[in-house]
């Protein structure tokens, strides 16, 4: 029969290694807990693999747990710093993980938590159990014992090492016994512990493996030789003193409840209700399956919290849809699931016109598509408003079927991104988690025929989330208006261009492949012969061997990794003019991802009609701007002539042109609108104002007709990057300007823009405060990292603060333009793609100008601003010309 097993972990040591981790980790509210998941993580590692009978947790108690050491020797540890306020704004979200899993917390006055872990093994040896400590503190290894196994932190939160006697003598070539006087020579700088000056690592081990012990040492004293004899003899006291601090006390007035550390009498529902609520569901899905809830349990647990109950006709011939008392109403629920893209091969579709109540009508066997399309054309969805999840793809669905598509009331997924910029693309079922209490199978990923037995948990999920959010939003009125004017009227209007598409010539692409491959295929042989070998180009380590050790390029100012010297496009830059291979492997790296990316891919998406069709996602970036996927069409460069060549695949349809309407210097223009600075805004004002030359003219001193092609680069660099958070040291490297230099020029550039200095301040001031930035419209952006104790993370978040109100202006600005546009347009005409600042139109050739015209009153007159709007137009019979 096994023996039991208790584990002990050293609470701090474990929650301070998450911390590091996990430093951008926090609740949705901002509350940080990248130390709570560190610790999570490894109590699930506990459970799964140490496979505990009991489990407690050993705490170092503030302020009094090394005072006893202390009295012996004031330095002990006085070089360590305070944690950060944020780690201990999550030690009570710990206590309430760790009362969830049932483990208790031990700590005491004096003494520390492996004092209380090495008492602990102690009483489990008197009762015959085996212990395992886990911790990353290297003392306890003195505790290593035939029943005793020390599970010492590696890498990360999961990594970790096991030392048993047999692991420990291999390791150390001494017993554990031996391991304190070893430590006492050598002494420990991470704890301030001296040892004997000038006695390492190697010196301590075979003084150790020599005379078997510290007190063998002294008494064979007279045996060593040389200097360190004389280092011996100096620092006696201080290598008795160290002994002293380093040696465990395992007999600590602490006696272990061995009841209450029982794992068996875990309540998984407490511990997946508290992962629930810290925002850990992955986790959720990694319990020991004994600790797993069945679905009973998450049925009584969950669902009857939140998600409310609604009843499901299943519609399944045209004689159930004739009889269907299906009515519009003000506003109705609709959800699609569909097998194909864009709403192709639907198989089922939810119509809910009541919150208690939902028909579920099923295609194949005898509905078809024709069926479902001429019923729904009966019940006027033109005139009614639609709440969902995910509109944008039911609406998709039904304009495959021919029919016109409804305004939206509500999208709950939409509505969770405005109600929490931070996150990205939630599933439903994520929603269900996190608002509703919802632990069942995935709401999201399902075959077909498990639509029926979904249905009433997806419509019950909408309804209840909709009215969730309608309450929060209520608390924002600003939201909830930049909801109903911005967010809902663009998602018709997507959902239209999505499903038209654009023409792509792909017999051009053809031929541009194989003149890329060609191409590829001389640049190969180019670089084989500087290099004197063949070797794989696009391989890092490969290619860092022939730069830097064949050819001998020089390093000094390269950065250098884990695996090497960088070979990275900023770095190769450094070595552009010390040789002509650099320029040609760039070649190289440019046309073998347009060919990768664009050329060999895109020909292979387009539909019978030749058509490429692209997604628009509204909840990816926390700006509020939209993002492409499948394929992604706004990354295609424009600034290179093989970019641009691509584009000129896009092509309207016969008789057609495309118009490209662009908002010029738009994120320039709106910073002087936010920040009401009126130097820049009287710059916009005037039609012969170039205001690169003029901030390059006030910040040199000179006449703007005098200002050189380098002063304007400067000049542009810091107008664009201020909005970005651009510091000295950005400056520096994209101008070239010393970091004096660069100083000087940020610091007489806000000395002009006093209007924009303010309002930055003002901005870092508002998300370090309020938690939070928003638009001129009022989309919000949380900002729990700018109190982040990581610098990096907080003036990150600090940028991104900056940045977020004016591109995310322009992104509101942009989605009301669009829809604008889609009601101005003449039926002969449509919107097909948006690319940052700009809406790309196909129309008649004949109507090409009158439709520019259109576009660019449309777009300049969208809101009145303190700083006029200027849109540029172009036509082209091909997106390359534009």
């Amino acid at each position: 029969m096994a023996r039991k097993r208790l584990v002990v972990i050293d609470g701090k040591a474990v929650f301070y290694r998450g911390y590091y981790a996990m430093p951008n980790l926090s609740l949705k509210d901002g509350t940080p807990t990248g130390g709570v998941y560190g610790f999570a993580v490894m109590a699930l590692e506990v459970l799964k693999k140490m496979k505990p009978d009991y489990v407690c947790v050993a705490w170092d108690k503030a302020k009094t747990n090394i005072r006893r050491r202390r009295e012996i020797y004031p330095e002990y540890k006085a070089n360590r710093k305070p944690a950060p306020p944020d780690f201990y704004a999550q030690v009570p979200i710990l206590m309430d993980l760790l009362k969830a899993f049932g483990w208790p917390l031990y700590e005491i006055d004096d003494h520390e938590a492996d004092d209380i872990m090495g008492t602990f093994a102690v009483q489990a040896h008197k009762k015959g159990y085996e212990t395992i400590l886990v911790s990353g503190d290297h003392d306890l290894l003195q505790t290593v014992a035939p029943d005793t196994t020390v599970a010492i932190l590696r890498k990360g939160l999961t990594n970790v090492e096991l030392f048993t006697p047999e692991h420990f003598v291999e390791t150390y070539e001494m017993t554990p016994q031996q391991f304190i006087d070893y430590k006492s020579l050598r002494g420990d700088a991470s704890d301030n512990l001296p040892g004997v000056g000038g006695v390492g690592d190697k010196t301590a081990k075979k003084l150790i493996l020599d005379y078997a012990s510290l007190d063998g040492v002294y008494e064979n004293i007279e045996l060593v030789k040389g200097s360190l004899k004389g280092k011996l003899e100096k620092d006696k006291d201080m290598a008795y003193l160290t002994q002293q601090l380093v040696a465990l006390d395992t007999n600590v007035d602490l006696v272990l409840d061995w009841d209450a550390a029982d794992v068996h009498k875990a309540q998984p529902q407490a511990i997946a209700q508290k992962l629930h609520e810290l925002e850990f569901r992955t986790l959720l899905r990694q319990l020991p399956k004994d600790m797993q809830l069945d679905e009973s349990d998450i049925k009584t647990s969950t669902n009857a919290g939140g998600i409310d109950k609604v009843d499901i006709a299943l519609l399944t011939t045209p004689d159930a849809l004739a009889k269907a008392s299906f009515k519009t109403g003000q506003y109705f629920a609709i959800h699609a699931i569909s097998t194909g893209v864009h709403g192709r091969g639907l198989k089922a579709l939810m119509l809910s016109d009541h919150p208690k109540k939902a028909y579920l009508v099923q295609l194949g066997g005898e509905l078809s598509e024709a069926a479902l399309a001429e019923w729904l054309k009966g019940l006027d969805l033109d005139k009614a408003a639609v709440v969902g999840y995910d509109v944008k793809l039911a609406f998709k669905a039904l304009l495959q079927l021919g029919l016109p598509i409804p305004s939206v009331s509500h999208d709950v997924r939409i509505g969770a991104f405005l109600l929490n910029g931070l996150i990205r693309e939630p599933s439903l079922s994520d929603l269900a988690r996190e608002h509703l209490g919802y632990e069942g199978s995935s709401l999201d990923e399902f075959p077909p025929e498990e639509f029926a037995s979904k249905a009433s948990l997806i419509a019950g999920t909408i309804w209840s989330l909709h009215r969730q959010q309608l309450a929060a939003l209520k608390e924002m009125p600003k939201v909830a208006k930049l909801a109903h004017n911005v967010e809902w009227p663009v998602i018709p209007v997507l959902a239209r261009m999505e499903v038209e598409g654009i023409r792509l010539e792909t017999s051009y692409l053809d031929k541009m492949a194989r003149r890329f491959a060609d191409k590829i295929s001389d640049l190969e042989q180019s670089i084989y012969g500087y290099a004197d070998q063949e070797f794989n180009i696009s391989s890092p380590s490969q290619l860092a061997e022939i730069l830097f050790e064949k050819l001998q390029l020089p390093t000094k100012s390269i950065k250098k990794g884990k695996t090497g010297y960088s070979t990275a496009a900023s770095e190769l830059d450094k070595l552009r003019d010390l040789h002509p291979v650099i320029n040609l492997i760039s070649q190289y790296r440019e046309v073998t991802k347009l060919k990768n990316t664009y050329v060999d891919p895109l020909p292979k998406l387009v539909d019978e009609e030749g058509k490429l069709h692209t997604t628009f996602d509204l909840d990816v970036a926390p700006t509020g701007r939209l993002s492409s996927r499948d394929p992604n069409l706004m990354n295609i460069p424009v600034r290179t002539e093989m970019g641009k060549e691509i584009r000129n695949a896009f092509v309207p349809s016969k008789g057609n042109v495309f118009i490209s309407a662009d908002y010029s210097q738009f994120e320039l223009r709106l910073a002087g609108a936010l920040s009401g600075d009126k130097d820049i805004i009287k710059m916009f004002d005037d039609p012969h104002t170039d205001i690169h030359t003029q901030t390059a003219a006030e910040m040199y001193d000179k006449d703007p007709r005098d200002v050189t092609t380098e002063e304007r680069h400067s000049a542009k660099a810091v107008n664009f990057g201020v909005m970005y958070g651009l510091g000295t040291h950005g400056l520096s490297a994209g101008s070239g300007m010393s970091f004096k230099e660069a100083s000087e020029f940020i610091e007489r550039y806000f000395e002009m823009r006093k209007g924009l200095k303010d309002y930055i301040e003002n901005l870092k001031t508002q998300a370090r405060d309020e938690g939070y930035v928003e638009t001129l419209f009022g989309r919000r952006r949380p900002t729990p990292d700018v109190k982040s104790s990581n610098f990096m993370v907080r003036e990150a978040a600090k940028r991104a603060a900056i940045n977020m109100p004016i591109q995310g202006t322009e992104a509101d600005l942009m989605k009301m333009a669009m829809v604008e546009v889609d009601k101005r347009l003449p039926d002969n005409c449509k919107q097909l793609l948006q690319i940052h600042d700009s809406i790309l139109v196909e129309c008649p050739k004949d109507d090409a100008e009158k439709i520019a015209k259109l576009l660019k009153r449309t777009m300049e007159n969208i809101y009145s601003l303190p700083v006029k709007l200027e849109v540029d137009t172009k036509i082209g019979n091909n997106w390359g010309e534009l």
